[in-house]
């Protein structure tokens, strides 16, 4: 299978062969190049973006204006205009286009009008051409609507719809806007004008991303200043949906391409690394430089797009005092250099550094700089130099400080005037009044700068106590009315309302470490309610991301001073590891692995330096735990293959938990921490073949966690870890042949899973639990030869369970298409084998569909429980072909299963017993399902029989199958 790095490898290299051929000689070279529907359509896109930068018809970046004069050529410009005119009136979706408003190298723009009359105000409809006809560019932008709904701002163009037209052609419709590009909108106006402008875009994109939202594509033609003075930024959310790696199976490999304009990218977007909200910064950075000199920082002379981005890499920008005339574009360019030598250069300077965590922390911090300068104070991007600071006070105090050198220059002359006459005494006498005048200016300077530094105290206290009752108004009327909806509105209106507020305290300039550490401990905090895995959350993982990357942005910075702190190494630790835990389900796992090993350094650090704080050890287990499980997965999901690796870690952990045991046995947190090392432990007792003690270590664990959940406090744990820890010991059970006392250990499961799912309906990680039951019970089912008893337990869970809605299948970072199709391929298995074939067929039918179209990304870098999955799928294809007698579709079918089978033991450690004894239980599950007596069957289920009995031949000499006792083993020996 070709890994989703080689792949954007083919692609890359096919890009660079054609990208310069003509249409026809392309078209050619793409035919031959056998590349998958998926394949084609990224590399489509890469050329279309291509296309875009160097023709100059920038579909998404030009305005109405500059888009109706563009500079194709005359004849490729009338060829547009007709075919552009031929849609007056065309319908796209409840839309009718009115007029052609300009084309692009992407697709045409033309002003809509609501048909059914819902909508009253102008709408532009941005129509993609052929090549961008793709519904993964549908399926990235359905997962941006819901997010770029929450925003409302004044400068901000409302999206208004997206769809397909009736070609298949995507289009996205949004608020018309009649304005210019904000480069254009600039020209003679005064700096201070030019500022003033850029705020307002500061302020749209600070709103953006207090909302989790960054626009990636900020550039002139996408900053449009209306006819009344107003910025409206356009296309929020546009270009990630254009980015074939964005969303794309959660894939962010560097070697791939994402559409960027070169000569406002940021370096990270260049090489291809996610992007984040500094990457805005930076943009907005080159817009700014651009609205005050008239030109961009780097790359002035490029020709090509290639040439551009090379510059944004290894050019640094030149600092924009230093143009010359004829570099800026500028007729008042003299006068205009001289305001910007100092503050604005230093802030320009800032916003454009290459790295990303030594700009601004926010775009509200480069904002605040912008509001200083133009206030008269100090800047941060400035050292704040005794010098510096008097100099901005005397230019804020022009007439006090006026007033006060006329004084004493009278006084000078004065005594001038006294020693030419030779009236020594009273020249003495006046010298010594100037040098107690002198003295007293000292003093009064000294005692200003202690009133001001008081009232900085003075303003930092009132600082808190503004955000505090900011944040406290927002709990008791904004989370109050959305608790009113239900707790999961609530939670995401209590991440919203704190993320703000973090927001603007990262914007305050005067934080000491304390105060930052403390914000980067919040940021986590948020993160894990957005969407950490395996706990209570919204499911935003891509905001989970965002938040966790803002955590480690703020904290970074401090490591030089905080060494010998346990609070910033505890933070930093949290930080990373909530990083890693998104990483996973991204399934990102080798980048994950290095935060994790960062996170375990940060760990081990804070621990040894209070070793008596018992949090900081807890955390410090659960860490190496992580660590180990990442190396080699007991739960079979996404992670490394590398169980010696996990094996050393193991040891660690184990050690580390047993001196916690003995300095606080009784603890509540320690004692969770301890069934927590256990159950790994006992994971990898079982994966070494001693299933039997495995059993008998996760009863323990269990234990533990039992007496943890009766003691003071403990009761949430039930809700918390008790439902997890119960699948474990079942499936541990499970692995051991015991099918009758893992449904006995899922029953109470199963009763503390539905209350908990009763309690808070719309919580996705109650839900997941839930699924997690169901589908351990519907299995067991089978495994116990009690199909008939399944049909209660799928149909108790898929009541408690929501819908699944189309932006849910369409959404690849969701997992609850898979955790469906988990219960439905085993229900349809149940209900083929007990007569209701056509229920069991209509099942199949749409998980091969749900296959085709990529919604369980089985295919895409599969862990062992992908495998298993895509396996039980086909092995109940093929009972429904045994049953209907169809022996081709049956043979093809568990060919496929096999196929999936081999894929699932090869991703896992040879020595892995549970792997094995997996693999061997479900060949078995397949031969089974081969019924009837026509040659047909009997030749197929020969055949199974066969390779089953071989497999379990090899089990059974490693010690890990008993042929006596195991169900399977009994099965095939009275197969003939």
């Amino acid at each position: 299978m070709t890994s989703p790095t080689a792949r954007w490898a083919q692609i890359k290299a096919l890009f660079e062969a054609v990208v310069e051929l003509p249409a026809a000689q392309r078209e050619a070279a793409i035919a031959d190049a056998g590349l998958d529907d998926a394949g084609l359509t990224e590399l489509r896109s890469l050329l279309a973006h291509h296309d875009q930068a160097t023709g100059g018809h920038d579909f998404m970046a030009l305005s109405a204006a500059s888009q109706m004069s563009g500079g194709a050529s005359d004849d490729h410009a009338s060829e547009a205009s007709s075919r552009s005119a031929a849609r007056i009136g065309q319908r796209l979706g409840a839309w009718e286009i009115v007029r052609p408003v300009g084309t692009g190298g992407m697709g045409e723009v033309f002003e809509a009008r609501r048909a059914d009359g819902s909508y009253e105000g102008r709408a532009a409809v941005k129509l993609l051409k052929r090549g961008m006809d793709s519904a993964a560019v549908l399926r990235r932008f359905a997962q941006e609507r819901q997010a770029l709904a929450r925003l409302s701002h004044p400068h901000i163009a409302r999206l208004l719809d997206a769809g397909a037209s009736e070609e298949g052609l995507p289009y996205f419709v949004l608020e018309f806007v009649d304005g210019q590009p904000i480069d254009l909108a600039v020209r003679g106006l005064n700096l201070e004008a030019r500022l003033h402008l850029f705020l307002q875009l500061a302020d749209a994109v600070a709103h953006a991303h207090r909302n989790l939202l960054v626009h990636r594509d900020l550039k002139p033609g996408n900053v449009l200043v209306d006819t009344e003075g107003q910025v409206k930024l356009l296309d929020f959310g546009i270009a990630k949906a254009l980015d074939p790696l964005d969303g794309n199976e959660g894939n962010t490999t560097v070697g791939g391409q994402r559409p960027y304009t070169p000569n406002y990218a940021s370096p990270e977007q260049v090489r291809g690394e996610p992007v984040s909200t500094a990457t805005d910064i930076y943009s907005l950075g080159v817009l700014l430089y651009q609205m005050l000199t008239g030109t961009r920082p780097t790359g002035r002379n490029a020709t090509t797009p290639q040439e551009a981005a090379r510059c944004v890499l290894e050019d640094e920008p030149t600092k924009p005092s230093r143009l010359t005339a004829d570099e800026a574009v500028d007729p008042q360019w003299l006068s205009t250099r001289k305001k910007l030598e100092g503050d604005l250069d230093n802030i320009l300077l800032k916003a454009l550094v290459k790295q990303p965590t030594e700009r601004y922390a926010s775009v509200d911090a480069l904002a605040g700089d912008i509001t200083a300068y133009l206030e008269g104070r100090p800047v941060s991007a400035r050292p704040a130099s005794p010098g510096y600071v008097l100099w901005k006070w005397l230019n804020r105090n022009r007439a006090p400080a006026i007033a006060a050198a006329l004084g004493s220059l009278g006084l000078v002359t004065g005594l001038l005037a006294t020693l030419l006459q030779g009236r020594v005494a009273l020249a003495l006498g006046a010298l010594g009044l100037a040098a107690g005048l002198v003295l007293a200016l000292v003093q009064a300077r000294q005692a200003q700068l202690a009133r001001d530094e008081a009232a900085l105290s003075r303003d930092n206290a009132t600082r808190h106590v503004v955000e505090l009752r900011r944040l406290a108004n927002s709990m008791v009327f904004e989370v109050n009315d959305a608790l009113e909806q239900g707790l999961i509105e609530g939670r995401r209106q209590l991440v919203r309302a704190a993320a703000q507020s973090l927001e603007r305290q990262a914007a305050f300039d005067q934080l000491t470490d304390n105060e930052r550490i403390e914000m980067g401990q919040a940021w986590s905090r948020l993160a894990r309610l957005e969407g950490h895995e395996n706990t209570n959350n919204l499911g935003n993982v891509t905001g989970a991301q965002t938040l966790y990357d803002r955590a480690v942005g703020v904290l970074e910075p401090l490591a030089d001073r905080q060494q010998a702190d346990a609070k910033w190494h505890d933070a930093m630790s949290v930080a990373l590891e909530g990083r890693v835990a998104v990483m996973r389900q991204l399934r990102r796992a080798p980048e994950a692995m290095v935060n994790l090993e960062r996170a375990a350094h940060h760990a081990r650090r804070a621990a040894a330096l209070a070793p008596q704080d018992l949090n900081l050890r807890c955390h410090e287990c659960n860490v190496l735990v992580q660590l180990t499980d990442h190396a080699y997965p007991i739960v079979r999901f996404h992670g490394l293959c590398q169980l010696d690796a996990a094996r050393v870690h193991l040891a660690e952990v184990v050690q580390r938990s047993r001196d916690l045991v003995a300095s606080s046995p009784e603890g509540l947190l320690v004692q969770r921490t301890q069934a927590f090392v256990m159950r790994v432990n006992a994971g990898h007792l079982a994966i070494a073949g001693r299933l039997h003690d495995a059993v008998a270590a996760e009863l323990e664990a269990l234990a533990v966690l039992e007496r943890a959940i009766a003691a003071p406090g403990g009761s949430a744990l039930r809700t918390r870890d008790f439902v997890q820890a119960s699948i474990r010991v079942a499936i541990t059970q499970r692995a051991a042949g015991r099918y009758e006392q893992a449904a006995a250990m899922l029953a109470p499961a199963l009763t503390q899973g539905e209350a908990d799912l009763q309690n808070n309906v719309a919580d996705t990680h109650r839900q997941r639990q839930l699924v997690s039951v169901s589908q351990t019970l519907l299995d067991l089912c089978i495994h116990r030869g009690n199909e008939a008893a399944a049909s209660a337990v799928y149909a108790n869970a898929r009541q408690r369970l929501p819908l699944l809605q189309p932006q849910t299948l369409a959404d690849p970072l969701s997992k609850r298409p898979w955790e469906h199709a988990w219960m439905d391929s085993l229900q349809a298995l149940c209900w083929a084998r007990t007569g209701h074939v056509e229920k069991a067929q209509v099942l199949v039918a749409q998980l091969m569909l749900w296959m085709k179209q990529g919604h369980l990304r089985l295919r895409v870098d599969p862990s062992a429980l992908d495998c298993e999955l895509e396996a039980n799928i086909h092995i109940a294809r093929t009972q429904i072909a045994a049953v209907n007698g169809d022996w081709n579709e049956a043979e093809s079918a568990a060919e496929a299963a096999l196929e999936r089978l081999r894929t699932m033991q090869a991703g896992r450690d040879p020595r892995d017993a549970v792997e094995a004894v997996r693999s061997w239980q479900l060949q078995v599950r397949l031969a089974q399902s081969v019924t009837g007596g026509a040659a047909g069957a009997l030749a197929l289920r020969t055949a199974l029989v066969n390779g089953a009995r071989s497999q379990q031949n090899i089990l059974a000499h490693r010690g890990w199958v008993d042929p006596t006792e195991r169900r399977e083993a009994l099965w095939l020996a009275d197969q003939v």
